[in-house]
C-alpha cells in the first residue's frame, strides 16, 4: 500500500511540473507576472539634472486659454524665449506635441518652422499608427502580421526645419507602458524614436545604438515617478511660466528641454511600473527613457530556454528536500527558497537582467501546498484504515480514543501493563462442522453468528477483541485502552456470553441437531501489550503468562461453564458467585485452585 501511495505522489509531483512549465511555456500568466515584476524591480533614482519638463498643464490653459485653440505662433513664440540668449540656450528642445498639416493660419504655421529653424535645436513629433498587413508570399500563404500602416510626420515647412522622431506610445498586455521601440520601417525606410533623435542630438553621436530583444523592443529602465522630472526644485515649469517678464531662459542652458501634455483633459498620461496607482503623463515617460539611455541602464529578459532550466532545477530541487523532510522543515525551506528567489532576482535586475519571479514562487509554493494536501490525506486514509481495522476487534467507541492516543499506529512494544484476559471457545464445534460439511456456508454463518455474540458481549463491557482463533475468541479488557474496573468487566462478559449463547444453542439444536455451548476462562495479571511482530505485519496483542493461564482455564471448560483463576476470583470476592473446583493441574502448568462462576452479585 505503501508503495502505490508513493508511485501516486511522485505523479502529482510531475503533473505539478508539467502545470507550472506549460504556464511559464504559454505566458498566461504573464499579467501577474509583470505586475510582481514592477512592484519589486525598481532602479528609482534622482533626477538627471541635464532633463527638465516643461508641461503644458491646467494652469498653461487657464492663462492661455484652450488648448484646441492655441495657434502654432504660440509654440514657436515658447522656442525663441528659450533660445533667446545662443550662448545659454537648450542643447535640445523636445516638442511631444504633434503639428501635422497645414493649419488656418499659415502665418502661425510659418512662424513655428523658422523659431525651429532658426534654433536648430527643435526636435518634432512624429505619429505612426499601426494595423493588419498582408505578407508571407502569395497566394494562399498570405497572412496578417502587425505593422505600420501609416507614418504622420509633422507639415512639410516644420519637417524641413528640425529632427523628427516618432512619439508613440506602447502599451503592454495589461495596458502598463514597460517597453519601447528605438525605431520602426514604414515603407522600407527606418524612423527613429522622438528620444532617440533628441538623445543623437544631445550626444552629438549618429545611429545611437540601444539593445533590443527579439521584438525590437527595449526594457524602460524607469528613473523617476509621475510629476518628478516636472516639478522637482524648479527643474520643470509649466509652460505658462515661458511667458512671465521674469522668466530666466538660462536656467535650461545646455539641458535637454521637453514641452508636452501635462492637463488630464489632454488625454496623454499612462500607467507605468512606478507607480499602478498614478498614470505618468507621455512626456516624462520620454524623459525616463532618455534618462535610461544617457545612463547606459539597459535590462535584458533572460531567454526562455534558460529560465525554463533554472525552473525545472527549483522543481526538482524542492521536490527532493520536500519528498524526504518533516513538513515543519520542509515549510522553513519555502520560507527560504522565497527570500533567495526575491533577492536573486532584485541583484540580477539590477545587473541588467529580467527574470520572472511568478514561475518558481508559484512552483515552490504549490509543492508545499501539495505535500501538506497530500501528507494530509494520506494520514487520514491511514487513520481510516486504522478505524476500519480495530473497528472489527474494538468497541467502536474507544476506536478514535486509541488512534487519538497514538498507540493504534504505534510501533512501541514490550509496555507491561495489568489487565485481564478472555478466551471463549465453541465445544461442539467439529462435529457440527462434520455432519454440515456439505454446507460450508451454513457453518459459517453458524460460527459467525457465535462471534457476534462473544464480540458484542467483549465491546459492551469495554473490552477489546485481541484476535479470532478459529472458532475461539481472545479478548483483553485494559490492554488496547485504560479501563476501570477492568477485571469484574472482563468476567461480567463472560457471564454475558455463557447467558447470551442459550438462545442460539437452542435454534443450532433445532435446525440441525446439534448440541453446542461456550466454555470460557479469564485471568488477570500482569503482560507485555503492544505492536508485535515483524515491520510489515504488525499484532497489537498481548503476552505472557497471564494470557497463557487465561487460555488453559478456556480449555479446561464445559460447555456454558465459566472458570476463572484464584486472582480474579480473590479481586472480585463479595461481587460474584464462585464454586472452588479445587487444584487442577492444566498443560505448562503448576497445579492452581480453579473456580467455577455461578453468578453475577454486583451489576
Amino acid at each position: 500500500m505503501k508503495t502505490i501511495f508513493a508511485q501516486k505522489k511522485w505523479v502529482g509531483y510531475l503533473c505539478i511540473m508539467l502545470v507550472v512549465l506549460a504556464l511559464f511555456g504559454t505566458k498566461l500568466l504573464y499579467s501577474v507576472d509583470v505586475k510582481l515584476q514592477d512592484r519589486l524591480f525598481k532602479d528609482q533614482g534622482l533626477k538627471e539634472p541635464a532633463i527638465a519638463v516643461i508641461g503644458i498643464d491646467q494652469k498653461s490653459l487657464s492663462k492661455l486659454g484652450p488648448f484646441q485653440y492655441w495657434t502654432r505662433q504660440t509654440m514657436a513664440d515658447a522656442i525663441r524665449i528659450l533660445n533667446r540668449d545662443p550662448e545659454n540656450k537648450p542643447a535640445v528642445i523636445g516638442l511631444d506635441v504633434v503639428y501635422t498639416g497645414a493649419s488656418n493660419d499659415k502665418a502661425a504655421d510659418d512662424a513655428l518652422a523658422k523659431a525651429a529653424a532658426e534654433g536648430g535645436n527643435v526636435v518634432a513629433a512624429a505619429m505612426a499608427t499601426y494595423g493588419d498587413t498582408l505578407a508571407g508570399g502569395s497566394g494562399n500563404n498570405l497572412f496578417a502580421k502587425k505593422a505600420v500602416i501609416e507614418y504622420e510626420t509633422p507639415y512639410e515647412a516644420l519637417e524641413k526645419s528640425c529632427h523628427v522622431g516618432f512619439v508613440n506610445t506602447t502599451l503592454d498586455k495589461d495596458g502598463v507602458v514597460r517597453y519601447a521601440y528605438p525605431s520602426l520601417t514604414f515603407q522600407g525606410q527606418t524612423m527613429d524614436s522622438f528620444s532617440r533623435v533628441i538623445l543623437e542630438q544631445y550626444l552629438q553621436k549618429k545611429s545611437l545604438p540601444i539593445p533590443v530583444d527579439k521584438d525590437n523592443r527595449f526594457y524602460i529602465s524607469y528613473t523617476c515617478e509621475p510629476d518628478e522630472y516636472y516639478g522637482g526644485d524648479g527643474a520643470g515649469n509649466s509652460f505658462s511660466d515661458i511667458f512671465d517678464p521674469d522668466f530666466d531662459p538660462a536656467l535650461f542652458a545646455d539641458s535637454i528641454v521637453l514641452i508636452g501634455p501635462f492637463a488630464s483633459g489632454l488625454m496623454d498620461s499612462y500607467f507605468t511600473p512606478m507607480n499602478p496607482q498614478t498614470p505618468m503623463n507621455g512626456v516624462e515617460i520620454h524623459a525616463n527613457i532618455i534618462q535610461m539611455i544617457l545612463e547606459e541602464n539597459y535590462k535584458s529578459a533572460v531567454p526562455d530556454w534558460v529560465q525554463a532550466l533554472i525552473l525545472l532545477l527549483v522543481l526538482a530541487l524542492c521536490i527532493g528536500l520536500f519528498h524526504v523532510l518533516d513538513i515543519r522543515v520542509s515549510l522553513g525551506i519555502l520560507v527560504l527558497f522565497v527570500a533567495a528567489d526575491l533577492f536573486l532576482t532584485r541583484l540580477l535586475f539590477q545587473h541588467g537582467y529580467i527574470l520572472s519571479i511568478l514561475y518558481t514562487l508559484l512552483a515552490v509554493v504549490l509543492l508545499y501546498v501539495y505535500e501538506v494536501a497530500y501528507g494530509y490525506i494520506t494520514e487520514r486514509m491511514e487513520k481510516q484504515k486504522i478505524k476500519d481495522t480495530f473497528k472489527k476487534y474494538v468497541d467502536p467507541k474507544l476506536v478514535d480514543k486509541l488512534i487519538i492516543s497514538g498507540e493504534a499506529n504505534s510501533n512501541a512494544v514490550g509496555t507491561k501493563r495489568h489487565i485481564a484476559v478472555l478466551f471463549v471457545d465453541v465445544r461442539g464445534f467439529t462435529p457440527m462442522a462434520e455432519a454440515l460439511k456439505d454446507q460450508p456456508e451454513t457453518v459459517v454463518k453458524i460460527l459467525n453468528d457465535y462471534l457476534e455474540l462473544t464480540s458484542s458481549a467483549v465491546f459492551d463491557n469495554g473490552g477489546s477483541v485481541d484476535k479470532f482463533i478459529g472458532d475461539a475468541t481472545m479478548a483483553l479488557f485494559n490492554g488496547f485502552v485504560p479501563l476501570d474496573d477492568y477485571v469484574f468487566k472482563a468476567v461480567k462478559a463472560a457471564w454475558d456470553i455463557v447467558q447470551g449463547s442459550t438462545a442460539v444453542n437452542a435454534s443450532i439444536l433445532e435446525k440441525y441437531g446439534v448440541n453446542v455451548g461456550f466454555g470460557v476462562g479469564v485471568n488477570c495479571g500482569e503482560a507485555i501489550v503492544g505492536n508485535l511482530g515483524p515491520s510489515f505485519r504488525k499484532d497489537y496483542t498481548a503476552i505472557g503468562d497471564t494470557v497463557n493461564t487465561s487460555a488453559r482455564l478456556e480449555s479446561n471448560a464445559k460447555a456454558a461453564q465459566v472458570l476463572i483463576s484464584k486472582e480474579v476470583r480473590d479481586q472480585l470476592d463479595g461481587r460474584i458467585n464462585t464454586i472452588s473446583l479445587g487444584e487442577i493441574t492444566m498443560k505448562g502448568k503448576e497445579p492452581m485452585e480453579i473456580f467455577e462462576l455461578t453468578g453475577i452479585i454486583n451489576l
